[in-house]
């Protein structure tokens, strides 16, 4: 199991491990350090969550409820600073996400930003370990199949694009990994046909409910891999 499907498994579900999750915990030191790591910060949230009542809080309670109305001015005064931070709160927590949405303007933007995140996690020389079956197993979750793998298939997995499901599969390519993204299409963000930055390129394609997005370095013939996608997949719908 290599360290990105076993960091989203462990994380997804720190108490559930089966067997494939420990056999790699218990195979690799980097991985036992990790899960370790996870199972400290879950017994720190616990113990945050699980505060004692104090034995004289009634008492306390009753108390405050006394002294309340000698500080009626207090508090009113005391609520509408509050009431004012909470303004300026949502305020600054609205110009954030829409400063961080607008990063993303289609397809293309989030697809090369989800690239360059997981860049670190393949490598061109890793190995292939997806057989056809397994990739169509979960292919199946977007009514759609392949006849061939079409190249040598490195990783098949599900992420999340844009807060959507999708397909992700790493293939090698002529210099360095190419990435194809399966996802519902969505008309929350714009889709774009083809895109670039400085190092890397892409194109996308929009079938009835699907759209699948190319993405690779300047070296790789996109094209080429645009049109094996085309020719080796069959939708059910």
């Amino acid at each position: 199991m290599d360290d990105l499907q076993f960091r989203r498994s462990i994380i997804a579900d720190p108490k559930n491990r089966d067997d494939a999750i420990n056999a790699a915990i218990k195979d690799d030191p980097t991985k036992q350090k990790f899960a370790y790591e996870l199972d400290a910060l879950e017994n720190k949230i616990s113990q945050a969550m699980n505060i004692p009542v104090p034995d004289d809080l009634a008492n306390k309670l009753i108390l405050r409820q006394t002294l309340a109305s000698h500080q009626q001015h207090k508090r009113k005064t005391r609520a509408r600073l509050a009431m004012a931070a909470s303004v300026a709160f949502v305020m600054g927590l609205t110009v954030n996400f829409v400063m961080f949405s607008s990063t993303y303007k289609n397809l293309g933007d989030y697809a090369i930003a989800h690239v360059n995140h997981e860049a670190s996690y393949f490598s061109n020389n890793d190995q292939p370990n997806v057989t056809l079956a397994s990739l169509n197993d979960k292919m199946a979750a977007f009514k759609g199949s392949f006849d061939s793998t079409f190249g040598t298939l490195i990783f098949a997995d599900y992420c999340r694009f844009d807060g959507s499901k999708s397909l992700h599969l790493v293939f090698q390519g002529q210099s360095s990994p190419v990435n194809i993204f399966i996802l519902p299409d969505d008309e929350d963000i714009k889709f774009i046909a083809s895109f670039a930055n400085d190092k890397l390129q892409g194109k996308s394609l929009n079938f009835n409910h699907s759209n699948i997005i190319v993405v690779g370095d300047k070296n790789e013939p996109i094209q080429q891999w645009q049109e094996r996608v085309k020719k080796n997949i069959t939708w059910s719908i």
